[in-house]
């Protein structure tokens, strides 16, 4: 049960955030925009830690954190929010030859079942979304989930360090990289509109949602989790069909319903419960 409370907030703050990243993205460029995001949430996190941490496996996580949120946001500029969720829950595909890769964990077969059926889910929900997509959003949203997978795995690395000090120096690393590049097209445009755009991306948006996910991944295997992922497009739905007071389309409702079979499925062998740190897993 200790997962779920995890996991609502996330969820929430997850679904929210596109549609405040893709209205940032209106007053500044990506780089400028992510970059002050970083910035102003490793200082936060590390009021709270007051301290880093610096090893190779933490830069390897942090310049992976840094390309995947620099190719969702260029893919913004080309897609809508709905779109990149779409698009970005992928990552459950990629997260698992890595995960048995890198940190030898084996899915289980109904770890497998429920990530290949969530994401069927995704590929019906996202249907009537097909018109709209371009070839450079896709291609970049694509890889944007590609290197999500990547450092999700490398916090369960790190999972023997202390949690906030892990995702203070990510962000903090992360920021030096976007800010050093950020004269590359650099606009911005300063209004209270871009400033709450900041600060949710920021705080709940930025060092709340990064340091759920780091403790739900570093608490349980890697497939366990990432499935759980597609509830975040599951949300988006029904805060989509609240706020444009809809009952939403065929596709939609079809494809949330087959993302949830997933979700059930990969669960079968039990609730949500949290594997002790060690069991199973290969040390480094």
């Amino acid at each position: 049960m200790k997962a779920i409370w995890l996991l609502i907030p996330y969820v929430v703050f997850t679904s929210l955030s596109y549609y405040f990243a893709k209205d940032g993205l209106y007053f500044a460029s990506p780089f400028l925009f992510m970059g002050l995001r970083y910035l102003i949430a490793g200082l936060v996190l590390l009021a709270v830690a007051r301290k880093l941490v610096i090893t190779r496996s933490l830069i390897y996580l942090s310049v992976m954190t840094a390309a995947s949120t620099m190719f969702w946001a260029f893919g913004l500029l080309y897609v809508s929010p709905s779109e990149s969720a779409v698009l970005s829950y992928s990552m459950p595909l990629f997260s698992l030859p890595i995960a048995f890769f890198m940190v030898k964990e084996e899915p289980s077969s109904m770890e497998l079942a429920g990530i290949i059926i969530g994401f069927s889910g995704i590929m019906i929900y996202g249907f009537p979304l097909i018109h709209g997509f371009t070839a450079l959003g896709v291609a970049l949203t694509v890889i944007n989930a590609l290197f999500w997978a990547m450092f999700t795995v490398f916090y369960r690395k790190l999972r023997d360090e202390d949690p906030v000090s892990v995702n203070a120096s990510q962000f903090l690393i992360g920021a030096a990289i976007m800010l050093a590049l950020s004269p590359l097209g650099f606009r911005l445009d300063v209004t209270a509109s871009f400033a709450i755009d900041l600060i949710w991306m920021a705080t709940l948006g930025g060092a709340a949602q990064f340091l759920l996910w780091n403790f739900m991944i570093r608490r349980s295997r890697v497939n366990r989790i990432t499935v759980l992922a597609f509830s975040v497009p599951i949300f988006t739905m029904v805060l989509g069909a609240v706020m444009a007071m809809a009952v939403p389309d065929l596709f939609s409702l079809v494809g949330v319903s087959v993302m949830f079979t997933g979700i059930i499925l990969s669960r079968l062998r039990g609730g949500i419960s949290f594997i002790k740190p060690h069991d199973n897993d290969t040390q480094y």
